[in-house]
């Protein structure tokens, strides 16, 4: 095989190699070895937040929703269908959290409406309900969805809210990007060692040819 060729592959295999190294030591230290992947937000304030399923359903894997309050104040959790929390929140001030961002580990969100909500804990379209002062937090099962999570006070207020944290839990996901990270490192070394030999034995070759340097000997002038 030609030695440019060679040279040409063995950098592509060591860029390859810190590519995948690099992503896969950024998701085992994220994931954790729980395999939790965490995603955040912080809600404008004055708007009842509303979950959809293209967050919560998106994985197969049970999802916690936490919702935590500023100075301990009061919050309210209800997960509904889709059609049921539309319903009971009416035109009310929403923040509509839409998807999830993995590079910074955020939640996508959209506002609309105005006002406030009708009392929520009341209503009889909640599958669970959590309250609680400072925090609450619900669990979602995939077997129920598609679903979606109300966050506010139990009175249809706005809860000031200083986090909204969506965790979902999958224990395979910390070793396969343990083992992307491993696959990484063995490509990175493989062709940075591959570069340094081409390296050596262009050296080696190069003086080969050159050969040693000779001195002309100085001849006797006779008297």
């Amino acid at each position: 095989m030609p030695t440019l060729a060679t040279r040409i592959l063995l950098a592509a295999l060591t860029a390859i190699g810190l590519v995948l190294l690099v992503v896969g030591s950024w998701f085992t230290v994220h994931l954790g070895p729980s395999g939790s992947a965490t995603f955040t937000t912080t809600p404008p304030r004055g708007s009842v937040v509303v979950l959809e399923p293209s967050v919560l359903n998106r994985v197969d894997r049970p999802t916690t929703v936490t919702a935590t309050t500023r100075d301990g104040a009061p919050v309210f959790i209800g997960r509904a269908t889709p059609s049921d929390a539309k319903a009971v929140v009416g035109g009310a001030d929403v923040t509509s959290v839409t998807g999830a961002r993995v590079r910074s580990w955020s939640l996508e969100r959209s506002r609309s409406g105005a006002g406030a909500a009708p009392a929520l804990a009341g209503a009889d379209v909640w599958r669970s309900t959590a309250t609680g002062k400072g925090s609450a937090r619900i669990q979602v099962r995939q077997a129920d969805a598609p679903e979606a999570v109300v966050i506010a006070t139990a009175e249809g207020r706005a809860a000031d809210l200083v986090l909204v944290r969506v965790t979902v839990e999958r224990r395979t996901w910390f070793f396969q990007a343990l083992l992307v990270s491993l696959v990484g490192l063995l490509a990175t070394a493989a062709g940075a060692a591959g570069l340094w030999q081409q390296r050596r034995h262009a050296l080696t070759g190069r003086k080969a040819v050159t050969g040693p340097d000779h001195t002309r000997p100085t001849e006797e002038v006779s008297s």
